[in-house]
């Protein structure tokens, strides 16, 4: 049986910072920011706290990469889905993209990470100026993502497609917040009537 390969050193870091970010990440889904030390960080990933230190500089960095991992994931997934839907109805693709945010709202460390962060923004204004900026990126994302399904429509707007596109990702951030009474209309079903509201074609 051949032994396991040995990992770079470029690897085994990466695999420490990972580890490090998924174990903040549960820390987080489980008792919110003020529960996850650093320490308590570290001993849910197997470290030291010199092995966090050589990869961040802080709690707060720790954080700001967390947040960009997971945010950027799901805008790299929004963009596949979308560019998967070239070719279908726009009720279709709207559908499809709409289930899709319906099932990241229902999932439950998903949720309590961007509640926690954004908690965490308001508590601490040098947090919030550097969270500001990491979050800017999926934003840009998702306009993207509705400047994609407009033009390929060929949909005129009401509104610019920067201002639909942080109406539908409010309408996302509210579902997470919210308890739901079951019947009412879902983030999907609302996110999708907005967007038909402002654009026609």
């Amino acid at each position: 049986m051949a032994a396991p390969k040995r990992l770079t050193r470029q690897q085994a870091q990466q695999e420490t910072r990972a580890r490090l970010i998924d174990a903040a990440l549960n820390l987080i889904a489980e008792a919110g920011v003020g529960a996850a030390s650093i320490r308590g960080i570290c001993e849910r990933a197997g470290f030291s706290q010199g092995a966090f230190y050589s990869n961040f500089a802080s709690k707060d960095d720790l954080l700001l990469a967390l947040v960009a991992t997971h945010m950027t994931r799901i805008a790299r997934d929004l963009v596949d889905l979308v560019q998967a839907t070239e070719g279908m109805g726009l009720d279709d693709s709207l559908n499809r993209l709409g289930a899709r945010l319906g099932e990241l709202s229902r999932n439950p460390v998903l949720s309590r990470l961007i509640i926690e962060m954004n908690l965490h923004a308001q508590r601490d204004t040098d947090f919030a100026a550097q969270f500001a900026e990491v979050t800017a990126s999926y934003r840009r994302e998702f306009t993207a993502i509705t400047q994609t399904l407009i033009a390929r429509h060929q949909l005129t707007t009401r509104q610019p497609p920067p201002q639909i596109a942080e109406t539908m990702l409010a309408l996302w951030f509210g579902e997470i917040v919210q308890n739901r009474e079951a019947g009412t209309a879902s983030v999907a079903d609302l996110q999708m009537a907005y967007f038909r509201a402002v654009t026609h074609g």
